[in-house]
């Protein structure tokens, strides 16, 4: 019988849970913050969103943000409300024809806070005036709820592609 006890107490003690253990660091506001590779769910939403982008699908991409969204732009602007999001993109797509081309994605997890977010990365073209310009963006998103709530956005210009033949 000891050694049934025995035998349990040991099993016990080594049926510890995992201890998570995350990466990187992210030392702002709170305190430090580090991550764990985040839900396929968060890629789908991401892969909709540019989705619906090059579909010019206004009611989609309406319905993958949050009504408080916030966007800061790399030249330090600021978009605030879903609403006001909508009318900029729309008067942008009208006037540069822009079209995306999504290359590179990770989604993560802060471990204390549990945060959600998607890194990615896309290149794109808008034409205005009949000059093309060619960009590259990287997005840092989060996702609250099933939906888009924060979009961080670094930007840099491109040269042009070379010439097919």
């Amino acid at each position: 019988m000891k050694k049934i006890i025995l035998m349990l107490a040991l099993l016990a003690l080594g049926c510890d849970a995992p201890v998570i253990e995350g990466q990187g660091f992210w030392a702002g506001q709170d305190g430090d913050e580090t991550f764990v590779a985040g839900p396929s769910e968060t890629t789908d939403l991401y892969n909709k969103f540019m989705d619906a982008h090059n579909d010019r699908d206004m009611e989609t991409i309406k319905s993958l943000l949050s009504e408080d969204l916030v966007i800061w732009h790399s030249d330090g602007s600021r978009v605030e409300g879903r609403d006001a999001h909508l009318e900029a993109l729309q008067s942008w797509f009208d006037e540069t024809n822009p079209t995306f081309n999504p290359f590179w994605g990770m989604p993560y997890v802060g471990v204390n806070n549990g945060e959600t977010w998607m890194i990615a990365a896309h290149n794109s073209k808008t034409t205005l005036d009949g000059v093309d310009s060619y960009n590259s963006h990287m997005l840092d998103l989060q996702a609250k709820d099933g939906v888009i709530s924060m979009i961080i956005v670094y930007s840099r210009q491109l040269p042009p592609p070379p010439p097919q033949d």
